[in-house]
């Protein structure tokens, strides 16, 4: 099948495209372990605190360690605990999947993801997408995170492609919006039925693939 003469690779986002997040158990766990409300889990996992975890600020131990002190319990957790509590939120999107492996033959796939280095364990762990790709950029491991500038431009260099040449998947409209102005081609992911239905009419080659 022919390739778009527009798009020459894909930068797919992980969490809310490929993978689904769902926190509700890892909270509830959380909040029993520790003997504290969801609501005190919650309030006490500050987006400052995300982010300067998955900007690789902060370790894992002392992401664990800030987020214990916030939660103000007086029970004990180790972070292996922890840790099997924080990786139990992915879980696979199976249409999306499926249109990655099928389109990986055909053209060069890349990931782009804000992550951590608990999550992206998991993800090489268990979900046999990661062997897939011709390889990714990881927020953690870049001390930078969507949608700040400076992520998009080292994914862009890594995959030696031009922006123009690149389509962009990702489910938020701030990443979505800050990558066009890299200058990416982008689709804002909400589900399959609707990315398809884009896809097709956007970029008829690539939707001839589903």
């Amino acid at each position: 099948m022919t390739k778009s003469k527009q798009i020459k690779a894909i930068f797919f986002d992980i969490g809310g495209v490929l993978v689904s997040v769902d926190s509700s158990r890892a909270v509830d766990n959380l909040s029993h372990k520790l003997a504290v409300g969801p609501a005190e889990i919650k309030q006490a996992m500050t987006l400052e605190l995300l982010n300067n975890y998955e900007k690789g600020l902060l370790t894992s131990n002392q992401f664990y360690e800030e987020l214990l002190v916030g939660c103000n319990s007086f029970e004990k957790m180790d972070l292996e605990t922890f840790k099997g509590y924080w990786q139990d939120v992915l879980f696979p999107n199976e249409d999306s999947l499926a249109f990655l492996k099928l389109i990986k033959d055909h053209f060069p796939v890349w990931l782009l993801s804000n992550t951590n280095d608990f999550h992206y364990e998991l993800l090489v762990r268990d979900f046999p997408f990661m062997a897939w790709v011709k390889g990714g950029t990881f927020s953690f491991m870049e001390g930078c995170i969507k949608p700040e500038a400076q992520i998009y431009d080292i994914a862009i260099t890594r995959s030696g492609f031009m922006p123009g040449e690149i389509l962009f998947i990702d489910d938020l409209a701030a990443n979505v919006m800050a990558a066009q102005e890299r200058g990416l081609n982008v689709i804002q992911y909400f589900d399959f039925d609707q990315f398809s239905r884009e896809l097709k009419n956007r970029f008829p080659e690539l939707g001839a693939f589903l």
